[in-house]
Order: C-alpha cells, then structure tokens, then sequence
C-alpha cells in the first residue's frame, strides 16, 4: 500500500512524502497506518535529541557488551530529561533536552555559571521560542 502525505504552508508551498507499507490490507485499516506513518517523526526526534544532547553517537566502544551499556545510560539519561520536562511543563513548556543539559553542565559543577544565570538565559531562548511559534502561526 502507498501512503502519500501532503502538507502545505500558508505561502502556498506544497510538500509530499511518500511510503510504502507491506502490511496487508486486511490487518490494518488506512487510517491505522496513515496514524502508524506520522508517529514515525516523533521516534525520528527523539533519536536525534539523544544523539545531539545524550551522547548517543559519541560512543567508542568495541564490543557489544560495552555498546548495550553505553545505550543503557543514553536511555537513562533521555528518561531523566523526559521527567524533567514533564515535571516543569507547567513552569517551562518550551523546556528542550538542551535546556536540561545546559542546567546540569552549569549549576551542579565545580565552575560555571551560576543557577540564576542559567536560568535567566533558558527563559530568553524559551521566550525566542516562543515568537519564533507565534510568527510561524501568523505567516
């Protein structure tokens, strides 16, 4: 089965992304693979979030023993930086994987800076965020 996605922009730009599924057609409906297709940007996502601010793709390893560990903590550290997320999503709602990095790489070491410089320059990108989303809406 084909599925074909089209999404367009308000200045008229028109994209379409194509996918070929092998799933017979009596096991899913076109609606379940359709919804199926569009989750594949959120794994997509949080692949690169873990490769960007978890280290997933720093490894150097040369077994497979040490490589299941290294995941193991990649997995961990992503856990932690969803509860964290979920935890100041009321406070922070644009709190990103970077956000939390930052924080623990300038407040919980020896030197740096300080927890309220840190946050002072997480609520100015999280109010750069902010805009960014509304001119997206308005445009």
């Amino acid at each position: 089965m084909l599925i074909v996605r089209r999404t367009g922009d308000s200045n008229g730009r028109q994209e379409m992304k194509y996918s070929l599924s092998n799933a017979q057609q009596a096991a899913y409906s076109t609606e379940g693979l359709v919804q199926m297709r569009s989750q594949r940007y959120f794994i997509e996502r949080a692949f690169q979030e873990a490769k960007q601010d978890a280290g997933m793709s720093g490894y150097q390893v040369r077994g497979w023993k040490a490589w299941h560990h290294h995941m193991a903590m990649v997995i961990m550290a992503q856990q932690f930086v969803l509860s964290e997320k979920i935890l100041y999503k009321e406070e922070m709602p644009l709190l990103s994987a970077y956000d939390v990095r930052e924080i623990m790489m300038n407040v919980y070491p020896r030197k740096g800076m300080g927890k309220q410089e840190t946050m002072q320059q997480i609520h100015k990108r999280h109010e750069q965020r902010r805009l960014d989303i509304l001119r997206r809406i308005q445009t």
